[in-house]
């Protein structure tokens, strides 16, 4: 059950529910956001593509799919193809967020995997590319790798990383990835509990970036990985 709040955010108006980091919406003349609970709107085309960078890679003798599934509240269901590293690149179109001194920046993610070992994700934010978990210069979010169970948050800045411990040992239960920008550090969260302030070294502040998803099979086995709600709320940084 929601218990929503607000506040103001550099004279905006934000509202936050479980955490005042966890932003739900923002209304006010510096606030760029994107809002999607998968029942409508972007990627209503049978693709996914419309409104999203969608790069498949399908090894195997099927398709990976990025599609609404039904589920209370919208789902979104990434299913990959039956090969190793088989899957789904996806980024929303448009470099529209940046980590830059004086702004504010939210990002939020609830997803579950169908399996805890034999996969791979990231969920964040990133530069425009194809192949994110495969090198990508800038990003900020979190990252789960093949052969293990534990997801990190991370900082990458020209191919450089800062990297958390074990923040979670994924099951298969949705579980909510969040950061949170206050435009001068950055704050991690898994289920609405702080985990991870990093140094931030490596935080991509020089670079404009997208909401993006990666997830691959980590062995020749379909994989899928549902996501219930993705959120990105800046304020500040308007041109």
């Amino acid at each position: 059950m929601g218990n929503i709040h607000s506040r103001h955010i550099q004279g905006n108006l934000a509202f936050y529910d479980g955490h005042q980091k966890r932003l739900i919406d923002a209304t006010g003349p510096d606030v760029v956001k994107y809002l999607n609970d998968f029942v409508d709107g972007p990627g209503v085309d049978a693709a996914f593509d419309n409104e999203w960078t969608v790069t498949r890679v399908e090894a195997g003798a099927g398709e990976s799919t990025m599609a609404r599934i039904d589920g209370v509240g919208g789902v979104l269901q990434i299913t990959t193809d039956a090969a190793e590293n088989d899957g789904i690149n996806a980024q929303a179109i448009g470099e529209g967020f940046k980590l830059a001194a004086g702004n504010v920046v939210y990002f939020g993610a609830r997803l579950k995997a169908s399996a805890t070992t034999q996969n791979d994700f990231f969920v964040g934010l990133a530069i425009t590319d194809t192949d994110i978990l495969g090198g990508v210069t800038h990003r900020v979010g979190f990252e789960k790798l093949d052969g293990v169970t534990a997801v990190k948050a991370m900082l990458e800045k020209a191919t450089v990383e800062t990297l958390s411990g074990t923040l979670l040992a994924l099951d298969t239960n949705y579980h909510t990835y969040e950061f949170y920008f206050d435009g001068t550090g950055v704050e991690f969260f898994i289920d609405g509990v702080s985990v991870y302030v990093p140094a931030l070294t490596n935080l991509p502040n020089d670079e404009e970036l997208r909401v993006s998803i990666h997830a691959l099979a980590g062995e020749a086995v379909v994989k899928t990985f549902d996501v219930d709600w993705v959120r990105c709320i800046q304020i500040g940084g308007r041109q």
